[in-house]
């Protein structure tokens, strides 16, 4: 936190600067570490706070993350209000039943937000045979943390598929 005085002589105690935002981790929602500030973006004219760039790591596509999705600042590591949608690969799909379907292999997104429009599930071996590729709605999955839960069944994943 910054105790200095501005130019005008008044407080700036309270306020953030860039170091307490740059190099921090980034948490989503559910605990997950998505990667380290590297940016901050600051609108020209207002000089308003509009959001952050995220490094994800070596080889990964960074991430930009606008300032309405920040939900604090601590000394540590800058929290989010949101689960970062495209975090969910690698994560086991199943459905309301607790039969396992498969991993999520791509996460379909609405626009460049972070809705998610469907996922991509590769099938578990046995499952529905191997190297098929599944596509399912969002509005089909109910929960989506440590694993993917759907709220419809493997038979009725399978009738919704094109063939």
């Amino acid at each position: 936190m910054n105790h200095q005085k501005n130019i005008s002589g008044k407080e700036l105690e309270g306020t953030i600067t860039s170091d307490d935002i740059l190099g921090k981790d980034v948490i989503d929602l559910d605990g997950r570490f998505i990667g380290i500030t590297e940016k901050i973006f600051i609108h020209p004219e207002t000089l308003d706070f509009v959001g952050i760039s995220v490094d994800k790591g070596f080889l990964r596509k960074g991430l930009s993350i606008g300032s309405k999705f920040i939900e604090r600042v601590a000394s540590h590591a800058i929290f989010l209000k949101i689960s970062i949608s495209n975090e969910i690969r690698g994560l086991k799909v199943f459905d309301k039943n607790g039969k396992k379907i498969g991993k999520v292999i791509g996460v379909n997104l609405i626009g460049s937000g972070n809705e998610i429009d469907a996922i991509e599930v590769a099938s578990a071996i046995g499952s529905i045979g191997v190297g098929k590729k599944l596509v399912i709605l969002s509005k089909y999955i109910d929960k989506a943390n440590y694993n993917i839960l759907l709220n419809v069944t493997k038979k009725e994943v399978m009738d919704m598929q094109i063939v």
